[in-house]
């Protein structure tokens, strides 16, 4: 999944993870959302046994990869 938005730092992409956690030290509830997003996606695809990961787009915003294992048919 990508999304657009303003350039992201590649040192900031693991903390946008972190409950609360905004770019530029932003931690705060405000207009922007109360960042939990992320936080909220990494601890369901841990519960089901997967990974997430995300990277920095060059014109800004964010590619966001899930794996989930796979179940038994």
């Amino acid at each position: 999944m990508e999304n657009t938005g303003p350039l992201v730092p590649p040192y900031e992409v693991d903390d946008l993870f972190e409950p609360f956690s905004r770019m530029q030290g932003d931690r705060v509830r405000s207009y922007k959302g109360s960042g939990l997003g992320l936080s909220i996606v990494r601890a369901i695809v841990a519960a089901h046994g997967g990974e997430v990961g995300a990277v920095a787009r060059p014109e800004g915003g964010l590619r966001v990869t899930v794996r989930l294992p796979g179940g038994t048919p």
